[in-house]
């Protein structure tokens, strides 16, 4: 026999399924020119450390964040500065702590290195290194 509170239970659960959930999808996506851009150059480098900031609302990250590369050997004592977006809609890149990269970069008009989803292209590689 079923108690009072198995019978509002069961009363409670729909016998009909309800339809799936669909997600909107990103409103925004990468898109790259597929134009060749002058100035671009290759750097190699472990990764030693990265330069996280935080949003205007002081509580998240922001997407656009730098990692530090050591070219050589870990220990080397110079390093190098690479800024990029790490969300996909920004055509973000993100990489792994110890591992070598062969990457290509573009200078901006401060000097700064930057890298992006677009410069990964078979022709402008973005991989670890084969020598890892």
């Amino acid at each position: 026999m079923l108690t009072p509170f198995l019978l509002a239970v069961a009363a409670a659960q729909s016998p009909v399924p309800l339809p799936p959930q669909i997600r909107k999808p990103p409103e925004k996506t990468c898109t790259c020119s597929g134009e060749a851009e002058p100035g671009l150059r290759q750097i190699e480098g472990f990764v030693v450390d990265a330069e996280v900031t935080l949003a205007s609302d002081g509580r998240s990250a922001n997407d656009r964040q730098a990692t530090i590369f050591a070219p050589g050997s870990v220990g080397n004592a110079e390093r190098i500065r690479v800024f990029h977006f790490t969300s996909a809609k920004n055509c973000g890149v993100t990489f792994d702590y110890g591992k070598k990269y062969t990457l290509t970069v573009r200078t901006l008009e401060d000097g700064a290195l930057e890298t992006d989803r677009c410069l990964t292209t078979p022709a402008k590689r973005l991989t670890p290194s084969k020598s890892e």
